[in-house]
């Protein structure tokens, strides 16, 4: 009988060391991880570059903006290399600049169609405009992310480089999905915002398109979708929290945009199964300072590119940058 029991508890200390060394890294990663999007990557695939809704454009230029430049940087604090498009106001003197993020599985190639939006309204003689590649996308190098998490260091990273090299230091963060919840980051992160502070770096509003509203819930129904069990999930979501300093509880817009509450405008779809609308609704109950414009059946960062709702984007994003 102590032979059993013994074995029993061997295998018992097995299965506990297994889930914690095997199962709890991997539903972390899962979290974390994603597939990096080259250019390559897109380019080469047809039902990708559909998606993109490019088209046959692959640059600034293809948009109206001949003198785009191509700039190298990094990341505000691991020395991650980084890539982006500059284009430049059509009037000299312009010191504010719209910053567009992309989001998860993403580039900079996915954001671009927006200059035509931005040339359309006029918009280009009250802005320069900066399109990066986020850490893990694009031009820029491989890295793990958090969600928005590190994200907010890479677009910190950008306003720093594009003050020291362009003399900006106003800015609009128009962010899509992670990169709409990495732009609420940025404003409020406390080492982020002290930085900011101290470098002269204002950012003046938020746009946020199909955005990740709430962290640990938007993962958790993904998990549940997964079939993760509950109690996995947690104890993996407990684990990724320390990656990001415990602050995974102020990754939520019911927090982020009430602690530094910018005027912001949210586009967002309730055809959404990525970032589910029923979430971001509950975030931003009762917050004065958040313009909404919602698209009936609209998918996941498809909302400007359906052609029954471009104008209306279009007016909603020019309205509130001219406010």
């Amino acid at each position: 009988m102590k032979k059993f029991f013994k074995i029993m508890i061997i295998g018992l200390l097995l299965v506990i060391a297994a889930f914690y060394f095997l199962v709890l890294p991997y539903t972390v990663k899962l979290i974390t991880d994603y597939d990096r999007y080259t250019f390559d990557y897109v380019l080469s695939d047809t039902a990708m570059i559909t998606k993109f809704g490019i088209g046959e454009n692959r640059d600034p230029a293809d948009y109206g903006y001949p003198n785009f430049e191509e700039v190298d940087f990094e990341t505000l604090t691991d020395g991650i290399n980084l890539n982006g498009w500059y284009v430049a106001a059509s009037k000299e003197g312009i010191t504010k600049t719209l910053m567009i993020n992309h989001g998860r599985t993403s580039n900079r190639l996915k954001t671009m169609k927006y200059l035509a939006l931005v040339k359309e309204t006029g918009l280009d003689s009250l802005y320069n405009v900066f399109i990066p590649d986020l850490r893990n996308s694009g031009k820029s190098d491989d890295a793990e992310t958090a969600l928005g998490y590190e994200f907010a260091e890479d677009i910190t990273g950008a306003m720093k480089m594009l003050k020291d090299n362009y003399g900006q230091n106003e800015f609009v963060l128009w962010g899509f999905s992670m990169g709409a919840m990495a732009s609420a980051i940025t404003v409020n992160r406390p080492d982020l915002v002290e930085f900011a502070q101290n470098e002269g770096l204002k950012v003046d509003k938020l746009i946020l398109d199909s955005p990740l509203s709430n962290i640990y819930a938007t993962t958790k129904v993904e998990s549940e979708n997964m079939g993760i069990p509950g109690f996995i999930f947690d104890m993996s979501f407990n684990k990724f929290d320390h990656v990001i300093d415990d602050w995974g509880d102020n990754m939520k817009f019911s927090y982020l945009l009430n602690h530094n509450p910018l005027p912001t405008l949210i586009l967002y779809g309730n055809g959404d199964s990525t970032t589910p609308a029923s979430i971001l609704e509950d975030e931003i109950m009762g917050l004065n300072n958040v313009q909404t414009e919602l698209f009936e059946g609209a998918d996941h960062v498809q909302l400007y590119t359906r052609p029954e709702y471009r104008d209306r984007y279009t007016q909603a994003v020019n309205d509130f940058l001219r406010k």
